[in-house]
């Protein structure tokens, strides 16, 4: 498990939220492959799964459609391409990356702060690994 501290959230080409919590998981299947005459048993790596949870603020209201364009998302099943980030290097960040799918929302207002949103995203494909790209 990874933890880190700015990220955003992408519908096709616009940028909808920007995360400032997030936490992703990776993992990969393990298979037991038992062998008739062997005292144990032998394993070998399967398929690959990864899921992301993430806090952080959208455009509510008329003017912006971050929040519209999430929700239209979720319920339309269509991906969306996360980055999570792992260093402030604005120029070369090192950082997860992946398209996805969102599981649910959660949103946040009050009176005295900004609005925000909780995303939990399950993977489409690989998560990429931390490096430059």
């Amino acid at each position: 498990m990874y933890t880190g501290v700015t990220g955003k959230v992408k519908v096709g080409d616009s940028e909808v939220a920007y995360i400032s919590n997030w936490s992703v998981e990776d993992s990969m299947e393990v298979i037991e492959v038992s062998k008739l005459g062997e005292r144990y048993k032998e394993k070998r790596t399967g398929q690959g799964n990864w899921t992301a949870s993430a806090d952080g603020t959208v455009v509510f209201g008329h003017e912006g459609k971050s929040h519209e364009a999430l929700f239209t998302a979720m319920h339309k099943g269509a991906q969306v391409e996360c980055e999570f980030y792992l260093d402030s290097n604005e120029d070369n960040p090192i950082k997860f990356s992946g398209d996805g799918l969102i599981e649910s929302l959660n949103v946040d207002l009050s009176a005295e702060d900004k609005g925000n949103i909780s995303i939990s995203i399950v993977g489409v494909g690989e998560l990429k690994f931390p490096g430059k790209e």
